[in-house]
C-alpha cells in the first residue's frame, strides 16, 4: 500500500468537522492539519493546528476547503498554484470570473480538484438517476427551502455568502444538471421578504434537451420536512424525493408509489458526505477525474448567477 495521503483543511467549521470525522476512518488518509482564522475553533477539531494557511499547504499533499463562500475562490487558487489536490466545498466560487480562472487553475495543475456537491451521492438522487435509464424524463420539479436565515447569523449575509442561491439552494442547480443535462436558459423571478437578501425564487430551467423543469426555493418556511424534494415525470411515471429520507416511483396510470427508505442510514452516508470523501481519495490513489469536476463546479455557478440575473432584469438568461 502507498504511502497515506497528508491532508490538510481550511476552515474549521461544521462542515470541516464532518469531513475530518470521515477522512479519519479510511486508512489511505492521514490528517495533517487544520487552519483556521480563529485557533480557537482549529484547537477544538482535536487535529493539529498551522499558524497559516502557507504552512500547511507546504505540509500536505491535498487540501479540503471549508470557508465561508466568498474565500473558496482564493484558496483553491493558493492550493492549485502550488498542485496540490483539492476539495472544495460548495459553492466553487461565487462569480463568472473566479469560476473561469479555477477552473483554468484545475486544469493547469493536473491534480485533482472536486467540489463537494454532496447530493449526487446521496442514496435517494443515486435511486432516481439510476431509474432515469428505464424512461427518459420529460419534465420535473426541484423545491429547494431553508428553514431561515438566522443560524449561523452570516447566511444572510450576502458579503459572506454571495447570496441566497449560492447556500443549499446551489444543490439543487447542480442535482438538476446531473439528472436532466445542462441547462442552457434560466427564466427567474425573486423577491425580499422575510431577510435582508433576496430570499424568495421561481424559476423556469431550460435544459440543452429542449426539456423544462421547474424550481422554487424561500428561505424562511421553517423546517418542515421535507424542506428538498424533487419531482421527475416521464410518460405515466413519476420519481419523487422527500430529502435524503426516501425515493420513490410510481410506474403507470394508477400504480402506487414503490418507496425505498434511507432513514437507517447514518447520516453522513445518507447525505452523501462519506461517498464524495471516498471518491476523492480514489481519484488521487488512481489518477483519474474528480467525481464533481471543477467545470461541473463552474456551471453551477452559472446557472447562480443567471438567475440572479434574469430575477433582476425579467428577462430569459442564456448560459
Amino acid at each position: 500500500m502507498s504511502s497515506p495521503v497528508r491532508i490538510g483543511v481550511i476552515g474549521a467549521g461544521h462542515i470541516a468537522a464532518t469531513h475530518l470525522r470521515i477522512l479519519a476512518r479510511d486508512p489511505r488518509a492521514r490528517i495533517a492539519g487544520v487552519y483556521d482564522v480563529s485557533p480557537e475553533r482549529a484547537h477544538a477539531t482535536g487535529a493539529p493546528v498551522f499558524e497559516s494557511r502557507d504552512a500547511l499547504l507546504d505540509a500536505v499533499d491535498a487540501v479540503y476547503i471549508t470557508l465561508p463562500n466568498r474565500l473558496h475562490a482564493e484558496q483553491a487558487l493558493a492550493a492549485l498554484g502550488r498542485r496540490k489536490h483539492v476539495f472544495c466545498e460548495k459553492p466553487m466560487t461565487v462569480s463568472l470570473d473566479d469560476a473561469a480562472r479555477v477552473e483554468a487553475a484545475a486544469l493547469a495543475a493536473g491534480t485533482v480538484f472536486q467540489v463537494g456537491h454532496n447530493r449526487r451521492f446521496a442514496a435517494v438522487y443515486q435511486r432516481v438517476k439510476a431509474a432515469l435509464g428505464d424512461f427518459p424524463p420529460l419534465s420535473a420539479h426541484f423545491k429547494m427551502n431553508r428553514g431561515e436565515l438566522e443560524t449561523p447569523p452570516w447566511t444572510a449575509d450576502d458579503a459572506v455568502t454571495g447570496g441566497y442561491l449560492f447556500e443549499t439552494p446551489i444543490h439543487i442547480f447542480d442535482m438538476a444538471a446531473f439528472l436532466m443535462g445542462d441547462i442552457v436558459e434560466v427564466t427567474a423571478a425573486a423577491e425580499q421578504l422575510v431577510y435582508p437578501t433576496l430570499d424568495t425564487f421561481s424559476a423556469l430551467f431550460r435544459f440543452a434537451s429542449g426539456r423544462t423543469a421547474t424550481f422554487a426555493s424561500c428561505a424562511y418556511t421553517g423546517w418542515s420536512f421535507p424542506f428538498e424534494a424533487i419531482e421527475v415525470y416521464g410518460r405515466h411515471t413519476t420519481l419523487r424525493t422527500e430529502e435524503m429520507d426516501r425515493a420513490g416511483i410510481a410506474r403507470g396510470l394508477s400504480s402506487p408509489v414503490e418507496w425505498l427508505d434511507y432513514r437507517h442510514l447514518p447520516w453522513e452516508d445518507r447525505w452523501g458526505y462519506a461517498t464524495e470523501d471516498r471518491l476523492f481519495l480514489d481519484s488521487i490513489e488512481q489518477g483519474k477525474s474528480a467525481a464533481v469536476t471543477a467545470a461541473d463546479g463552474g456551471r453551477a455557478v452559472r446557472v447562480a448567477l443567471a438567475t440572479y440575473q434574469s430575477a433582476r432584469t425579467g428577462a430569459p438568461v442564456k448560459l
